[in-house]
């Protein structure tokens, strides 16, 4: 999807953005939010715990009022927080791990 400056996007306009880099093989993104960009729960054998965190996140984040490149370093930031928060407790698991 290209962006254009400019107003904001809709937040499943951003929830799909997000979904088009979202690939682990078997589930989308789209699978949390339905055609409002509102979450929907997705249970099940094929429930991706991933999915449904970015999902939240990027929903929870979004300002619809505010332009796109606002909206873009907002769930951008929201993403690195994640990434940031699994490498400690990554790093923290393996501590442990080495402390056996």
């Amino acid at each position: 999807m290209k962006t254009k400056r400019g107003k904001g996007f809709t937040v499943k306009e951003l929830l799909d953005l997000a979904n088009e880099s979202y690939a682990d093989g078997i589930m989308d993104l789209s699978e949390y939010y339905d055609e409002d960009g509102e979450f929907r729960d997705c249970d099940g054998a094929l429930a991706d715990g991933l999915a449904r965190f970015v999902v939240v996140e990027l929903i929870e984040t979004c300002d619809p009022k505010a332009k796109k490149e606002a909206q873009l370093i907002t769930a951008v930031r929201a993403i690195e927080v994640a990434k940031e928060q699994l490498a400690d407790l990554q790093d923290h698991l393996e501590r442990c791990h080495d402390n056996l």
